[in-house]
């Protein structure tokens, strides 16, 4: 290990004393653990394999989406919204106004929360753009924030180092304590917190590993409002459906469209077309052989009874009136073995 590695290790430990003067117990193995903790970057995650199907449609292959595959996110808000208002339009099509306004009136509520969770982030960004730390600790205290520790773990950072940048070690000790402890798990990687420490002994922010890349109080808003603002932007676009229209009878086309797929999909289907008798289970039609794979010769009779039999079907047994039983090999059509021994014609194979 070299020695500025050393330096701060030993940074860290000395900072995590200080901080276990002051703090309470409950709170000290977690940053013990960080103090020590070694840096170590993240897995980075797997890469998804796309699941396909392909169909047969006039002697050509077209290849569509399996249904395992990732055509759209179900948690998405946009897409939550869409749902819906095709279940509700599906509703009120059959006479259910009642289910239909209740159906509503519990979407509303979830939308009261979201239009909160979008003035709240608008008022965070702002005030940490304005350097208003009092303004940013009044929203955190009483916002409605999905992810709240991620978010506020990146304020009270950004709000720490600019302490620390202004020389103000007491006030950084003091939010590192109160408001960066508690929220050491939400670090961006590990050492990030033991770096965070170690810059109360350190004469410029750059000395700490982690913030090599420091470029200035400015910078660093502008990025931390650059990332609260892809937060609006994402809730913002889910809005954008609301406004389009929504097509007549939109919950029963997409179920046939999507049975209408099952049919063409099936290895085997008649011209006609079938009539689905329910929606609760995939299309599958009955399957009659209809055209001649094998014939298996070697009786010298009538044939009075077959079996399957073997794993999975594997052979038939067939009974004929010249005494014998025969067991064939459905997949090569050859004669297996020959029983004898009967007197008279076989007419059941059980």
């Amino acid at each position: 290990m070299s020695n500025s590695a050393h330096t701060a290790d030993n940074a860290a430990e000395l900072t995590r004393n200080r901080l276990e003067c002051g703090a309470s117990t409950d709170n000290d193995s977690a940053l013990g653990a960080a103090a020590a903790a070694k840096e170590s970057a993240s897995a980075p995650p797997p890469e998804r394999t796309p699941h396909h199907v392909y169909y047969h449609q006039g002697g050509s292959s077209q290849l569509c989406a399996d249904d395992s595959a990732e055509l759209f996110d179900e948690n998405s808000p946009r897409i939550r919204r869409d749902i819906i208002r095709v279940i509700a339009q599906y509703l009120d099509s059959q006479g259910y106004t009642s289910t239909k306004v209740t159906l509503y009136d519990e979407a509303n509520v979830k939308q009261q929360r979201e239009n909160n969770y979008i003035s709240d982030v608008v008022r965070l960004r702002a005030a940490v753009l304005d350097g208003e730390w009092g303004e940013v600790d009044r929203v955190c205290a009483s916002a409605y924030l999905k992810d709240k520790k991620h978010i506020l773990y990146k304020v009270y950072k950004q709000q720490y180092l600019e302490l620390i940048e202004d020389n103000e070690s007491q006030k950084a000790f003091a939010t590192l304590n109160k408001h960066l402890k508690p929220l050491e798990a939400q670090q961006s990687f590990q050492g990030e917190f033991r770096d965070l420490c170690y810059l109360l002994t350190t004469k410029s922010i750059q000395d700490a590993p982690a913030f090599r890349n420091w470029d200035g109080i400015a910078s660093s808003r502008e990025k931390l409002a650059e990332y609260l603002q892809n937060i609006l932007e994402f809730e913002i676009v889910g809005r954008e459906s609301e406004q389009e229209h929504l097509r007549p009878n939109r919950l029963v086309t997409l179920l046939r469209q999507a049975v209408a797929f099952q049919i063409q999909s099936c290895q085997y289907r008649s011209e006609a077309i079938p009539l689905v008798p329910t929606l609760l289970t995939d299309y599958a039609p009955v399957v009659v052989p209809n055209t001649e794979r094998h014939t298996f010769a070697g009786h010298l009779g009538n044939i009075k009874c077959t079996a399957y039999v073997g794993m999975y079907g594997r052979y038939v047994a067939s009974g004929s009136s010249d005494n014998t039983i025969r067991i064939w090999d459905t997949e090569s059509a050859e004669c297996a073995a020959t029983l004898r021994g009967h007197t008279s014609r076989i007419w059941d194979i059980c």
